[in-house]
């Protein structure tokens, strides 16, 4: 066997030098550092926004994608109800974002047309396709064919991912089990012990080969590239998914000759030891490259989304990687000492490994919890995705698993103690538990390769859902408002009113007033119709310009006092088409309970389990509850509050401040952008990219994005910031004047 290890290794050998732990450290932390990125680029905003009409003909269409896309390979066409294109040229990056195209269009005639879109994620390769109408002069035609947005997947690639899944996690528990379960054999079966786990490695890192050779694969034939070898270089040359792949293979690579060189001699040495650990870091660097193109690395945002799966995997592969190490120890020792003896042996590497696994599964639960949470966010889209249903598959082995795992924790480790051993009869029966317990795991990593090629739950665009649904509360009553379809126009919205004390009256009435949050254009007030006891209804036509509005809800009952409930909704995002919003808050405050949690996990185990140290229960514990006042400390601040820039334009634009700005304007920005915005001052030929069309772009950023841009400059452009030469107000002016450069241009 040493023999063929040898042969099929050889050619790894020239990488083992001295340097070879230091380029693997290297690695490992080159991968974890690395910046996240999203996965899976679903349509996010769009100018003309979807279902919606507009008077005027758009010069260009923009799209805004959930994550930064490959605009190599993704493109955004316009068509008419008749298939034939209206574009004037092809779809180009928005160069204030790497998740944004434009498309140039020419003057459109009253009539429906269709957006047709593809993305490429520029890391995790996933490709998705979508299309939806907007009309000009005229309501969307009914008749029109769109379809919704759907990720192209191949049962290949879920394969090869399970299988990239599975490798991993055996590199990262395989390593640690074999030198916790060495201390409890003699010589001669550490031997035969260590050789079989040295063998299980090399399965381990030829089945995580195997899963990046698959999923290499796969993406060359997803982007449907004419030439096989040249599309590997076009994957490599495209974004960071090619980046991460190469990390992660070259960190393989040093794994396997690691893995070689750990196998020889039987001596326990220092070097031995180090080697050991390194290839359990490779495994936990190559878990980190998988979260850093995964789902949970989607949310820019929220960095604890990206740590909380790093963890997740981490911890499935010290408990799961170690399965079949306890079962490599259990079969060893029944083949090769006496029932009661090798019993006792069991015994002890059982309390060893159950030390681990109690610990590992809290992790898994409580980051698990975060992480389908996020996914998922509504309950019913566990059995209305494609996403939610794989996901309640993986429970549902995940369910039987666990079990397993706690019968031998809680009522088989026990008995053995109490027993002072085993017959041999239950140590085949213990066996058997372990068998199904690798098995079971097995199928899990198989699911979650299949579950991570479908686009999460909390993306999909419900089909046959139209409404924006929000909730807000005061001291005095709950509320809830669903606009129906939520996009602008005519809308009909229900008030579902929830008194906190006592209940309404029949003369109970509402009155709301409706305020655009984007722009200062006044406001609305509607008085809705009572439908039964706590439902209210009311059609209007107010919510005609899509974007951020505000509803100052007020209860009137006689005899008491007014109760005020603000709400604030989206207009044509994502929400209309059912798509749920992330609240950042909730989300911050759910990370903290997952800290508090995983602390709690940590002291408890330390407290209450056999098979601890003095000295690791000492670290356990203080770390433990060190966790705990993080956790705790983070739920009682609550998310920052005051991070971030307004997105409301505070500066009411009057001509004042219009005036105020075009001064500011003619002085800092028409030399590069021209007096009218066109791009066409006189240093604009000298500037590479050229100024933008300020009349084309300023329409397509919302208020918060326009300050930023003039406050921070914009990358990569000679835009630079002018932060420090003016204030917020001044900054206001100038948008303020900007937003009056469009309608110049179509008069």
């Amino acid at each position: 066997m040493a023999d063929v290890r040898r042969w099929m290794l050889w050619w790894l050998g020239l990488l083992a030098n001295r340097y070879g732990l230091l380029v693997g450290f290297l690695l490992v932390i080159a991968v974890v550092l690395a910046s996240p990125v999203r996965a899976h680029a679903n349509l996010l905003r769009a100018i003309p926004s979807p279902g919606t009409t507009v008077e005027v003909s758009p010069k260009v269409v923009y799209a805004e994608f959930s994550e930064s896309i490959d605009s190599g390979f993704s493109s955004v066409d316009v068509v008419r109800v008749d298939g034939q294109s209206v574009a004037t040229g092809p779809a180009r990056p928005d160069p204030t974002s790497d998740s944004a195209l434009l498309v140039p269009v020419a003057l459109l005639e009253r009539g429906t047309y269709v957006v047709v879109w593809r993305t490429l994620s520029n890391v995790d390769g996933h490709i998705i396709r979508g299309s939806y109408a907007f009309a000009v002069g005229q309501p969307v035609s009914a008749d029109v064919e769109i379809f919704t947005a759907r990720v192209d997947s191949s049962p290949v690639a879920g394969l090869s991912r399970g299988l990239l899944f599975a490798g991993v996690i055996v590199l990262i528990g395989a390593p640690l089990h074999m030198v916790v379960q060495r201390r409890g054999l003699v010589f001669a079966q550490q031997k035969v012990f260590q050789s079989r786990v040295s063998l299980l490695l090399l399965i381990g890192g030829l089945l995580a080969f195997t899963g990046q050779v698959g999923v290499l694969g796969a993406q060359v034939v997803a982007l449907g590239i004419d030439s096989f070898t040249a599309g590997f270089g076009e994957v490599f040359a495209s974004g960071s998914w090619g980046v991460l792949w190469i990390a992660r293979t070259v960190a393989l690579v040093i794994g396997l000759v690691l893995i070689d060189r750990v196998s020889e001699g039987d001596e326990d040495t220092p070097a031995r030891a180090l080697g050991v650990l390194a290839i359990s870091a490779i495994g936990v660097g190559m878990a980190a490259s998988i979260s850093l193109s995964s789902h949970a690395a989607a949310i820019r945002e929220l960095t604890p989304a990206l740590l909380a799966d790093v963890l997740h995997l981490t911890a499935v592969g010290v408990w799961a990687g170690g399965l079949p190490v306890l079962l490599l120890t259990i079969g060893s020792l029944r083949r090769n000492l006496p029932g009661v003896k090798a019993g006792s042996v069991v015994t002890e590497g059982l309390s060893r490994f159950s030390v681990i696994a109690t610990v590992s599964v809290g992790v898994i639960v409580v980051t698990g919890l975060y992480g389908a949470w996020l996914e998922v966010l509504e309950i019913s889209r566990l059995w209305t995705t494609e996403y939610g249903v794989v996901l309640l598959v993986k429970l549902a082995l995940v369910g039987p698993l666990f079990a397993l795992g706690g019968i031998n924790n809680s009522w088989v480790l026990p008995r053995l103690r109490r027993l002072g051993g085993v017959s041999a009869p239950r140590l085949r029966l213990l066996r058997s538990f372990v068998i199904v317990e690798v098995v079971l795991a097995c199928a899990v990593l198989l699911v979650v390769g299949f579950l991570t090629d479908r686009e999460p739950a909390r993306q999909v665009v419900i089909v046959g859902k139209s409404f924006v649904e929000v909730a807000g509360s005061s001291a005095e009553a709950g509320l809830n408002v669903r606009a129906i379809p939520g996009r602008p126009g005519s809308n009909v919205l229900e008030f579902d009113v929830r008194p906190k004390q006592g209940s309404l009256t029949p003369q109970t009435t509402l009155e709301v007033e409706f305020k655009y949050l984007e722009a200062d254009v006044g406001t609305v007030v509607g008085r809705p119709s009572r439908s039964d006891g706590s439902t209210f209804s009311l059609d209007t036509d107010a919510l005609n310009l899509a974007g951020e509005w505000q509803a100052l809800v007020t209860i009137r009952s006689p005899g008491e006092f007014d109760a005020r409930v603000p709400v604030r909704f989206e207009i044509g995002g994502p929400e209309s088409s059912g798509v749920p919003k992330l609240d950042m808050g909730v989300a911050a405050r759910f990370w903290a309970l997952a800290v508090f949690g995983m602390g709690l996990v940590l002291t408890l185990s330390t407290l209450s389990r056999h098979g601890w140290t003095p000295w690791a229960r000492r670290v356990g514990t203080i770390t433990g509850f060190g966790v705990i006042v993080i956790g705790g400390a983070m739920l009682l601040a609550g998310p920052d509050e005051l991070a971030g820039e307004a997105l409301i334009n505070p500066v009411v634009p009057d001509e004042i401040s219009v005036g105020a700005g075009q001064g500011i304007y003619e002085d800092l920005c028409s030399s590069c952008h021209g007096p009218e915005g066109r791009g066409d001052g006189p240093r604009a030929l000298a500037l590479d990219p050229p100024p933008l069309d300020l009349a084309v772009h300023v329409p397509l950023h919302p208020d918060g994005q326009l300050f930023a841009f003039i406050r921070d400059g914009i990358e990569g452009t000679a835009m630079a910031g002018f932060g420090e030469q003016l204030g917020a107000t001044e900054i206001w002016d100038v948008i303020n004047f900007l937003q009056t450069l469009p309608a110049k241009a179509n008069g």
